[in-house]
């Protein structure tokens, strides 16, 4: 009798030891996949994002050169599309951003990416405005 208690009680410590480690790597394999799958998404986010700013980058520069061409005029440019290969990722500028929420990255690059955009369109505007007033006068 005593001999049953005996193994009653060590298959029971076994088996909390199995649960106890089972529930361990099971919570550490669910935190990983949560991990991955949030970085996963934000990759893919930013990428999106910053393919369609730089097709939009691509365009601003294609028309200008376009226009210079056409007109025969100088290069027609603007300094955010002398490196547009190299980006404007605004971590890059600001490393401390590191420190900040997935949601403040995003907002200061899109806030930077709007305000290039404006100043682009700003320059494609003074550009074709001050060349057709040439034109017709």
């Amino acid at each position: 009798m005593e001999a049953q208690r005996e193994e009653f009680v060590e298959i029971k410590q076994s088996w909390r030891k199995i649960e106890y480690v089972s529930k361990k790597v099971g919570l550490r394999e669910g935190i990983l996949d949560g991990r991955d799958t949030n970085f996963q998404e934000h990759f893919d986010i930013g990428y999106k994002e910053g393919f369609q700013n730089g097709y939009a980058l691509g365009k601003y520069k294609g028309s200008l050169l376009a226009y210079s061409r056409q007109h025969f005029l100088g290069l027609l440019t603007n300094s955010l599309l002398e490196k547009v290969s190299r980006g404007r990722c605004e971590i890059c500028r600001h490393e401390e951003l590191l420190n900040e929420g997935v949601s403040e990255i995003i907002r200061r690059q899109t806030e930077l990416s709007n305000n290039d955009f404006k100043e682009l369109d700003s320059t494609l505007h003074n550009v074709f405005t001050n060349n057709l007033t040439k034109e017709l006068f």
